[in-house]
């Protein structure tokens, strides 16, 4: 008599279609993301110094240009925040694992945070506008130094951190090499030396930070494709 093999669990059932989705979907996210952030830097009105007088001349000169930028750094931030929760499941063994459980969560909530700071473009290119600067300044000022603007603005640290991890992480699980940590650290590094008015050299600079999210994205899309 042949045994009976049991059926799977309806949960299981509903899993594995839902599971099949949302791979692939992290997946694209992950290349989505520093895609448009790319393109949100490279249109990024140019700015004479990194001064509040100067961020809002630049700002308020071109109004669809500010918009597009702002819009398109908005959604680069959420949908690679989105999918850098699925990195983690590229790695396989013990080895990396700890750094990417805890570098996806910090990389995400961080640029989750500053997808929504990106809005603060649209009321300086106003202020710029329709008050003289020197009113336009002080009110730009008078919002960073907020009491609870820290807990916002401040987040940024931990996409840095996480990202860093999440290299680190794939380098040990063996899933990305070290070039990859090598690059992301000399983009951070870089950052802070190459001046704001070189609009295009610094875009390209602060993008390669995202690096990590570009890569996963590809390992996790020709697992998927692999495995159908």
């Amino acid at each position: 008599m042949t045994p009976l093999t049991p059926s799977p669990e309806p949960e299981a059932r509903v899993a594995e279609p839902a599971a099949r989705f949302l791979r692939p979907a992290g997946g694209v996210a992950l290349v989505a993301g520093p895609v448009l952030v790319f393109a949100g830097m490279m249109t990024c009105p140019p700015q004479s110094s990194d001064s509040t007088a100067d961020y809002v001349t630049a700002l308020a000169r071109d109004f669809f240009l500010t918009e597009l930028s702002a819009i398109l750094l908005h959604y680069g931030l959420l949908v690679g925040a989105l999918g850098a929760l699925a990195v983690p499941g590229l790695v396989r063994g013990r080895r990396g694992r700890l750094l990417t459980v805890a570098g996806a969560p910090a990389a995400a909530v961080s640029m989750l945070n500053v997808s929504g700071a990106v809005r603060d473009d649209w009321w300086r290119m106003i202020l710029g506008r329709q008050l003289e600067m020197d009113a336009a300044v002080r009110l730009s000022d008078a919002v960073d130094k907020a009491a609870f603007m820290p807990l916002w603005s401040g987040t940024e640290i931990f996409a840095f951190l996480g990202l860093l991890a999440l290299s680190v992480g794939l380098a040990r699980a063996g899933v990305a090499g070290w070039w990859l940590t090598v690059v992301y650290v000399a983009a951070f590094v870089g950052m802070m030396f190459i001046p704001i008015h070189l609009t295009y050299v610094a875009g390209t600079v602060f993008t390669l930070m995202f690096l990590p999210l570009a890569v996963a994205g590809v390992r996790v899309l020709r697992r998927e494709r692999a495995g159908a």
